[in-house]
């Protein structure tokens, strides 16, 4: 049976954590107390717990589960001519391997409230996408005036480099502030990695993505909004720019390694080179072909990501876990370069495990590798 936690994407976040976003949510924009304000999917109802802690009691909440809702209600079937200065909370997450816990447009072709009121042509006939990006459409369509702000819990992932493109398109059209916050607590009863997501008009970050990281301490990075399609993950920028800082003296990875792809042998069950044996692929024997020893390096993993080991390309059988690189025709025979380097990124694993931040496992991307810095 399937759990229904799972498919109505219930990651219901803590109050102190709720409190905290409220506190960065305001403390960028003066709002009146008698404001209208929305929170679309309040599960245990702690953002409109604390909302009201603070004095705001023009707060409307919609919940599409009975357990937990006397009127359970469905926010797609609300008529956007219902208006509000605030659309505040934590709408349910995708699980990607789920297909109920996605977002279907034909449920509500028929409906009075259609997707025609908040997706487009294009999307209502693509019909399946991530709830929590057709929570965001469907809430912009709600906004009273361009002084209206949204603040929603999200999944980390929504903020991954040339990841929800078209949605974030739509939010740089209707709002010229972007603030993406992350801390190191556990906002749920699981480990989600998430952030919290505040869409404004604020004149002092006009044009702005503001990417804030607390780990004890508030650490802020600004962006100009045509950025939006980089990653803008706090916490692996908080680790690039501040935490784990790659040799600033040293020579980029881009520099010595060839732009070619590399065929290798490749087999799970058969392979004679894994993450786990890697490190044991560090040196080129004596008297070897230089030429035949490639760069790979293990692309995921919470543990393993990052290792390096020199393989040779005629011989090896590799699984499916690394990137290969060639290196540049002047250092293709360089045996002294090419152990010096894998040297280099096996003494800063730590660095490549630090600026990822992932659903399930980390994983790297070419690029982080081709701007890794070696002293060699």
């Amino acid at each position: 049976m399937l759990n229904k936690k799972e498919i109505l994407g219930q990651y219901f976040t803590k109050k102190e954590v709720v409190s905290r976003l409220l506190d960065l949510f305001f403390s960028y924009k003066e709002y009146n107390k008698s404001d209208s304000i929305l929170e679309p999917s309040f599960g245990t109802g702690n953002f409109i717990k604390e909302l009201e802690k603070k004095g705001y009691k023009n707060i409307k909440g919609y919940e599409i589960d009975p357990a937990l809702s006397a009127d359970p209600t469905d926010f797609f079937l609300i008529p956007t001519n219902q208006k509000y200065k605030i659309i505040i909370g934590n709408p349910p997450f995708t699980k990607y391997n789920l297909s109920d816990s996605y977002y279907y447009a034909s449920k509500y072709t028929k409906e009075k409230t259609n997707p025609s009121k908040y997706l487009s042509n294009k999307d209502i006939n693509a019909d399946k996408h991530k709830i929590e990006n057709i929570f965001i459409l469907k809430s912009i369509q709600h906004l009273k005036d361009s002084e209206s702000s949204i603040g929603f819990v999200l999944p980390i992932s929504f903020f991954i480099k040339n990841k929800n493109k078209a949605i974030k398109e739509e939010i740089r059209k209707k709002f010229s502030t972007i603030i993406i916050y992350q801390n190191d607590q556990a906002w749920f009863d699981r480990n989600i990695p998430c952030c919290f997501g505040i869409f404004s008009n604020i004149k002092k970050l006009e044009n702005k993505i503001a990417v804030i990281y607390e780990n004890g301490k508030k650490s802020e990075d600004i962006f100009d909004i045509s950025n939006i399609n980089e990653e803008l993950i706090p916490q692996v920028i908080f680790n690039k720019n501040h935490g784990f800082i790659n040799n600033e003296k040293g020579i980029p990875l881009r520099d010595y390694l060839a732009q070619n792809t590399i065929k290798v042998r490749k087999s799970f069950s058969k392979n004679n080179v894994s993450a786990r044996n890697i490190l044991e692929k560090t040196k080129i024997p004596e008297k070897a072909k230089v030429s035949e020893y490639k760069m790979a390096i293990v692309r995921v993993g919470n543990s393993s990501v990052g290792k390096c080991g020199l393989i040779n390309i005629s011989k090896d059988i590799m699984n499916d876990m690394f990137y290969i690189f060639d290196f540049k025709d002047q250092y293709n025979e360089n045996k002294k370069i090419k152990e010096a380097i894998c040297e280099n990124i096996n003494k800063n694993i730590g660095y490549f495990r630090n600026i990822t931040c992932r659903i399930g496992s980390k994983s790297i991307k070419k690029e982080n590798i081709y701007d890794f810095k070696v002293d060699v």
